[in-house]
């Protein structure tokens, strides 16, 4: 066709083969995030669905039903000769409420200049892909944030679990009333019958899931969604969340050796699989990390006061690059690191990204893709402003100024919440040197 009339103004401005391919772009959008949530997002895999939609309302309320506690250790009825006792059960409810949260997520404007070709990519597929994982990283942020706060226990490692801690929702400010503070958390790590005293060991893998099976009465896991297929075996099992610092340090606990006979994939298998035969390990790219006392630049300005969480990266602008943050990776300036022990039933969650099994299919019809929208779908957008050299705003009428946007909704609905914990330990690395 030599002409098409009407069409918007970034239509077809490359030929018909980049038109062909710009066609196909959102196609390859979608498989982007379907490929890339599932690696940054790993609390999400192990929450239950809410089935929320945008009309109804801000506040989620979960009923659970409660059976009736087993009580009366030893069973002596009357003898069949004489009026019987009876046992009467009733079921009660635990209630849960939680607040519905929306965020927007956008790209800087990028300009639709150059060869579509070399457009595509260097620009548009990086871009892309950079976007889909920030929002991943921030819903794995978000459900971590949620658990943090309303986790009515928390593991100290070397000394066990620790009760009474904090429930209500916190604030940046790490201030907020009757949550789990800065203030509250230094004196945590500082408390000598609370203080960790040691890194993650086995022997608090182990504990820990005593802790989960006999003292809360934590279920273990069924299955789990958006897994990737080598964390199937989560079936049955209790799940250790944790950085792969921690992980690679196991290879050097002293109990390894002892631990050797048992069914332990550890010493050499790449899936931090089975532990024990109840527990596998699902790692944390970025755990919180923490100091006791302010962490200061070498002027003594304080970057990260006491007891706050540490940014995992920095931006470096001596070489334009993306870097781990030196502090964060610091054995000195971040002594301690947060992991998690989990049952299943701990808490459900809004999902945030396409749903995988609906691209798994062939032949998916373009009237169905383009019907289909989800929470956190990213669009390519030319509706933006512009500024000219000289300061002047315009609309962008020409199209030539792209960028992505989008906006998600983030909810967590805790469960019963005694089935997750957070684990506190100080971080450790293996010696260099052999002993």
């Amino acid at each position: 066709m030599p002409a098409w009339w009407n069409q918007p103004a970034k239509f077809a401005i490359y030929g018909t083969e980049d038109v062909d391919r710009l066609n196909k772009l959102p196609f390859y959008l979608v498989k982007n995030e379907v490929k890339y949530f599932p690696i940054w997002n790993v609390f999400e895999q192990l929450t239950e669905d809410i089935n929320w939609e945008p009309n109804e309302g801000n506040v989620m309320k979960g009923v659970t039903p409660q059976g009736s506690p087993v009580q009366s250790p030893l069973f002596v009825p009357n003898p069949i000769t004489t009026l019987p006792l009876k046992d009467v059960f009733q079921v009660t409810e635990y209630v849960q409420q939680a607040i519905v949260y929306k965020h927007r997520y956008e790209s800087f404007q990028f300009n639709f200049v150059p060869s579509f070709n070399s457009f595509w990519k260097d620009y548009l597929r990086f871009a892309d892909r950079d976007i889909v994982e920030k929002i991943a990283i921030r819903q794995n942020q978000f459900l971590e944030t949620q658990m943090w706060f309303v986790a009515p226990y928390v593991w100290s490692c070397g000394v066990g679990l620790v009760s009474g801690c904090p429930t209500g929702i916190g604030n940046t400010a790490y201030t907020g009333a009757n949550s789990k503070t800065a203030n509250w958390l230094i004196g945590l790590v500082t408390n000598p019958t609370t203080a960790p005293v040691q890194q993650m060991t086995l022997r608090d893998v182990y504990d820990s899931d005593i802790a989960l099976v006999e003292d809360l009465a934590a279920p273990p896991f069924e299955n789990a969604r958006n897994m990737p297929i080598d964390n199937e075996g989560l079936k049955g099992k209790y799940p250790v969340i944790t950085s792969s610092e921690t992980w690679k340090t196991w290879t050097f606990d002293p109990d390894v050796n002892n631990l050797k006979p048992l069914d332990l994939n550890l010493l050499f298998e790449d899936f931090r699989g089975l532990l024990f035969g109840t527990t596998t390990v699902k790692i944390h790219r970025y755990p919180l990390r923490f100091n006791s006392v302010n962490v200061v630049d070498g002027a003594g300005n304080v970057l990260y006061a006491a007891g706050t969480f540490i940014d995992p990266e920095i931006w470096d602008a001596t070489d334009n690059q993306r870097k781990p943050n030196p502090y964060y990776t610091s054995l000195t300036s971040a002594p301690f690191e947060i992991g998690w022990r989990l049952g299943a039933s701990f808490g459900k969650s809004i999902k945030v990204g396409p749903p995988p099994k609906e691209f798994s299919t062939r032949n998916m019809s373009a009237e169905k893709f383009y019907a289909m929208r989800w929470n956190g779908e990213i669009q390519l957008t030319d509706q933006v402003l512009i500024q000219y050299p000289d300061g002047t705003i315009d609309l962008n009428n020409y199209g030539e100024q792209l960028k992505f946007i989008s906006q998600a909704t983030h909810g967590f609905l805790p469960g019963i919440t005694r089935f997750m914990f957070p684990m506190i330990y100080r971080r450790k690395r293996p010696n260099i040197v052999s002993a």
